[in-house]
């Protein structure tokens, strides 16, 4: 088979830039920017099962509104949905992210410390990679390295911008991985660490209410991502302001496969459908996160991982499911 007329199969991946440029193939899901600008409410709550492609969403929100790519727009969006119908927003914000996956919670100070040394160090990677709109970006990073704000860097970042006339925009992945551990914890020492953190004027509670604030000022729009709903529930007001587009009709394809994005990744691909002998649709088409959806979505880890399989070995996989 000649590969060199086929795209590379993003298996595993979840840097959109690398996807783009590096000639791997890219479902294009990027019609959903314009779908979520035009909603009223700028902060958005939407959460999926593990493996559904929520990091690389993040990514390619990231890329889109960084402003620090504008000159890097036609590269990354010229050949999707959003590169032909782009909107004024493009490219016009400093971009927050914070990544919960890998959190200390071996006991409550363990997390406590962990939390907050992730806030700290997510706001001065803030700083860092915005020098250009920052006129006093290496000065702040200074103050945190000496001082170890943790979530005092929060507040740091946010004056600064709203200062500077900064729009902000923060995204917040994997909200809840930290949960179950902390629910666990406390069943196993007797104590509530969670309701501690989460749920009363906790540590988690207290990011919450300080971006919270901050939507009225420096923050202009938020995306939040997980796997549960339970803990934005606990949260309640230290966070009530998020649309929650999860079960929404609408949304049900921003992340997964429809049957027609499978066939096309396949065919880009280069996999042969005569060695598809198992059925994909039986094993990882179930997902319907509405009623009214117009289409079941596969997940997409599992297709990803049976097209290389297939591509790697010239068969379908012996075990249906990723280990993964």
């Amino acid at each position: 088979m000649n590969t060199s007329k086929y795209k590379r199969l993003p298996y595993s991946m979840s840097n959109f830039g690398w996807l783009i440029t590096e000639n791997y193939a890219y479902v294009d899901k990027t019609r959903f920017i314009e779908m979520m600008e035009k909603e009223a409410n700028r902060n958005h709550f939407f959460i999926r099962p593990r493996k559904f492609g929520k990091s690389l969403f993040f990514s390619m929100l990231s890329y889109y509104y960084d402003i620090n790519l504008k000159e890097d727009f036609e590269k990354y969006f010229g050949e999707l949905y959003i590169g032909k119908n782009s909107t004024s927003q493009r490219n016009s914000y400093a971009m927050l992210t914070f990544d919960f996956s890998g959190l200390d919670t071996s006991g409550e100070e363990e997390f406590k410390k962990s939390f907050s040394f992730e806030v700290q160090e997510s706001v001065r990677l803030f700083l860092n990679l915005n020098t250009a709109v920052f006129s006093n970006a290496e000065v702040l990073i200074k103050k945190i390295d000496e001082l170890q704000l943790g979530l005092g860097a929060l507040k740091m970042a946010f004056d600064e911008a709203k200062k500077n006339d900064v729009k902000i925009f923060v995204i917040i992945d994997e909200y809840d991985h930290f949960a179950n551990d902390l629910i666990a914890m406390g069943e196993y020492s007797g104590k509530d660490f969670y309701k501690k953190m989460v749920a009363a004027n906790g540590l988690v509670r207290d990011f919450y209410e300080r971006i919270k604030d901050a939507t009225k000022t420096s923050v202009h729009r938020t995306f939040i991502t997980g796997i549960s709903p339970v803990m934005l529930d606990d949260l309640t007001s230290g966070y009530n302001i998020a649309q929650i587009l999860t079960l929404s009709s609408k949304y049900n394809e921003m992340m997964g496969f429809t049957q027609k994005e499978v066939d096309w990744l396949r065919d880009v691909t280069g996999v042969n459908p005569e060695l598809i002998t198992v059925d994909m649709e039986k094993y990882y088409n179930g997902y319907l996160f509405n009623a009214e959806g117009e289409n079941r979505v596969y997940n997409p880890a599992m297709v990803l991982y049976f097209f290389n399989q297939i591509l790697d070995h010239g068969r379908p996989p012996k075990n249906i499911i990723d280990l993964n």
